[in-house]
C-alpha cells in the first residue's frame, strides 16, 4: 500500500512540474534573436519592446543578431531550440511567408510557433542624391528613359525589402536591377556614393531627414511627420494594392510552447504597444505599432503564406 501511494505521490509530482515551470516563466533571462545584422530595422523594433518587456517579465531580454541564409541561421537556431518560451525570434514577413514558399530553407516554418505581431514598417522610398532627382516623379522618368540601368538594394533575396522593389517597380511601369545585401544596413554607403540608386528599408529615414539621401514616397495613410515633404503613394497615383499591410515584425518561439507561457509573452507585448512613449519611438524609425496576438498573427501568418507564394508566381521571381 506505501508503495502505491508513493507511486501516485510521484506521478502527481511530475504532472505538477510543468504546471509549477510555466507558472513560474520566465525562469532566467529571456534570449531573442534577430536574424540579421545590427542596426537594421528588425534590429530597431525588437530593442524598442526588449526594453519594456525586461521589467514586464522580471528578468532581463537579451538580444542576439545572428545574420545568415537571409534569416535562416537565426530561424533554426529558435525552431530547435527547447520549447520553453525562452528563446524567441525577432522574424519579419520573409522569413514565415515567403523565402519558404519558393526554396529549401534552413528550418521548416512549422517548427516556429506565432507568438505576437509588433509593428508594420512604413514603406520609405529612398534614392540616391547622386542622381540630381528630387521627387517622386523625376526618379520615374528616369528610369523610364533608362530601362535596366538603375539598382535597387534590398536586405536579401526573398526578403520584403525585395519584393516591395518587384512590387513598386512594376506598379511604377520601371525597369530596374536588384542588389541582394547581406543585411540592409550594409547599402548605406553604396546609396549615399550611388553605386546602387534606391532602397526601400524605413531604416533608412535618419540619412534622409539628415539630407544624406533623399526620402520621395512613403506608403502609409498619410504624410510622416518625420518627413513632411515626403507624398503617400496614393498622392502620387501608385496603387500597391495593400503590399503594405502584408509587411510586419512578429515574435515567434519554438513549436510546442506551453500555452500559458505564449498567453503571457503575447499578453504583454500588446500592453507594451499601447505605450504612447514607444510608439513614437517606434515611428521615429519608420514603423507603426500594430499588435496582434498569437491565435489572430498566426492566422495572418498563415493568410499571407497563400498571397506571397501566389505573388511569387505571377511576378516570376526566382530566388535561386
Amino acid at each position: 500500500m506505501i508503495r502505491v501511494l508513493v507511486c501516485i505521490a510521484m506521478a502527481m509530482l511530475a504532472a505538477a512540474t510543468p504546471a509549477a515551470a510555466q507558472q513560474n516563466f520566465p525562469s532566467k533571462p529571456v534570449r531573442i534573436i534577430v536574424p540579421y545584422g545590427p542596426g537594421g530595422s528588425a534590429d530597431q523594433v525588437v530593442r524598442l519592446y526588449a526594453e519594456k518587456l525586461t521589467p514586464a517579465l522580471g528578468q532581463q531580454v537579451i538580444i542576439e543578431n545572428k545574420p545568415g541564409a537571409s534569416g535562416g541561421v537565426g530561424a533554426q537556431m529558435v525552431a530547435s531550440a527547447p520549447p520553453d518560451g525562452h528563446t524567441l525570434l525577432l522574424a519579419p514577413t520573409a522569413i514565415l511567408a515567403i523565402t519558404p514558399a519558393v526554396r529549401k530553407t534552413q528550418y521548416d516554418p512549422a517548427d516556429l510557433a506565432s507568438v505576437a505581431r509588433l509593428s508594420t514598417p512604413l514603406l520609405v522610398v529612398t534614392i540616391t542624391n547622386e542622381l540630381g532627382a528630387t521627387t517622386w516623379a523625376e526618379f520615374v522618368a528616369l528610369a523610364k528613359a533608362n530601362p535596366g540601368k538603375y539598382w535597387f538594394g534590398s536586405s536579401g533575396l526573398g526578403t520584403i525589402t525585395h519584393l516591395t522593389g518587384e512590387v513598386l517597380t512594376r506598379a511604377a511601369g520601371i525597369k530596374m536591377q536588384h542588389a541582394p545585401y547581406k543585411t540592409i544596413v550594409d547599402a548605406v554607403g553604396d546609396v549615399m556614393s550611388g553605386r546602387i540608386h534606391m532602397v526601400f528599408d524605413p531604416s533608412f529615414l535618419p540619412q534622409a531627414k539628415a539630407g544624406k539621401v533623399r526620402a520621395v514616397l512613403v506608403a502609409d495613410r498619410e504624410r510622416m511627420t518625420e518627413i513632411p515633404d515626403t507624398p503617400t503613394a496614393d498622392e502620387v497615383g501608385l496603387d500597391l494594392k495593400g503590399f503594405r499591410e502584408r509587411s510586419w515584425f512578429g515574435v515567434f518561439g519554438p513549436k510546442g510552447m506551453p500555452p500559458q507561457v505564449v498567453a503571457r509573452l503575447s499578453g504583454e507585448l500588446g500592453r507594451i504597444a499601447e505605450m504612447p512613449d514607444l510608439q513614437h519611438k517606434l515611428l521615429l524609425v519608420a514603423q507603426r505599432a500594430q499588435h496582434q496576438p498569437h491565435d489572430a498573427f498566426a492566422r495572418q501568418v498563415t493568410d499571407d503564406m497563400a498571397y506571397f507564394k501566389a505573388l511569387l508566381q505571377e511576378l516570376n521571381v526566382k530566388l535561386d
